[in-house]
């Protein structure tokens, strides 16, 4: 139990010093660097199980809560870029993956699995569940959301820096979302509560990343019900916290002599989806009529929240982008691992 809590003040610490500097993602980056350094110094970084379940529900609720009725109702604004953009990323994710298995280090299933485009804190996860190996999955992924944050959205400013700022809808992006009130700690804690039963049920069942899919669905049609579910960042940063001390404790002294062969297979991720951002971008602009600045945003594989206010920054103020992004999110964590171990399993079998 000492060591439990030890990794979790190391989680916290880190995580909030990372948030206070700004970092993209802080609270999980840093929840992930502590522990690490925790496992590496010590060895006495520690987390069950149980941890890595319970921030997978949390994580699924937050996310389930952040969509409403009128998201899906502009799903039927955004479904043909939404489909070039699915189609563009299976093919990127099934390249990507067999030149990072060609040219570097990784057996087959942990190949593709740094190559998929979902979140920092729930793939890592995921590609464990399915047998393959954690710590490099950390590092690929942690590679593409800091590019995808930091590096995709300067260049995709300067490659259009001739459109100015775009002109959208009369839509000020997330702005009824921001004037909800937080939930009441009854409805938070009876909501999570049914999350996590429901995703009991889906680990139960057997259902890859299970969890996570059923907590998200649980949550969505307890809102789509007219349940008021508005759940208060700290939610949100407790699952971060408690994924950043999972993941951080499979990264040991082990994972630094393996950090110089996986410069070629980082090379190769964030080459692949720095052109797929612009070659889709592209193809999105001329069949959708969107915007080329929008479009490249629409592909560019980081979170939904972090593209919201990055996009914004940068003269895109489109709610579909946000839309757009959450239903990648959904998508890819919901169908990715599972495809990309089946293919695995052809491949091998």
């Amino acid at each position: 139990m000492t060591n439990i809590i030890l990794t979790l003040i190391a989680s916290l610490t880190v995580g909030m010093l990372f948030m206070k500097l700004k970092v993209p993602g802080g609270v999980l980056v840093g929840g992930i660097i502590g522990t690490t350094i925790l496992s590496m110094t010590t060895g006495m970084a520690e987390m069950p199980f149980t941890a890595r379940l319970i921030a997978q529900i949390i994580a699924g609720a937050f996310i389930g809560s952040s969509v409403d009725r009128e998201d899906l109702k502009k799903m039927k604004t955004i479904y043909k870029p939404f489909l070039i953009v699915f189609v563009s990323l299976v093919a990127v994710n099934l390249v990507a993956g067999t030149l990072v298995y060609k040219f570097g280090p990784l057996d087959r299933l942990t190949s593709f699995m740094c190559c998929v485009p979902g979140g920092m804190g729930d793939t890592p996860l995921i590609a464990s569940e399915l047998g393959a190996e954690m710590p490099p999955v950390v590092i690929m992924q942690f590679v593409r959301m800091v590019v995808g944050i930091g590096v995709f959205p300067s260049l995709i400013m300067f490659a259009t820096k001739d459109e100015g700022q775009t002109v959208v809808e009369n839509v000020k992006t997330d702005e009824p979302k921001k004037k909800q009130q937080v939930s009441s700690v009854s409805m938070t804690v009876g909501s999570l509560l049914v999350a996590g039963v429901f995703g009991v049920i889906g680990r139960k069942l057997g259902v890859p990343s299970g969890a996570l899919l059923f907590a998200i669905i649980t949550i969505l049609v307890m809102k789509l019900a007219g349940v008021p579910i508005v759940y208060p960042k700290w939610i949100k940063r407790a699952a971060q916290v408690l994924s950043g001390a999972y993941i951080g404790c499979s990264v040991g002294i082990d994972t630094l002599y393996m950090l110089p062969h996986l410069i070629i297979p980082a090379l190769i991720i964030v080459g692949v989806y720095m052109i797929n951002a612009f070659i889709t971008g592209n193809i999105i602009h001329k069949v959708c009529g969107i915007s080329k600045r929008e479009s490249m945003l629409m592909v560019t594989p980081a979170g939904a929240t972090d593209m919201a206010l990055i996009s914004a920054d940068i003269g895109v103020n489109s709610p579909n982008l946000v839309v757009l992004q959450i239903v990648r999110m959904l998508t890819v964590i919901s169908i990715f691992p599972n495809m990309d171990l089946m293919i695995v399993n052809m491949l091998e079998n």
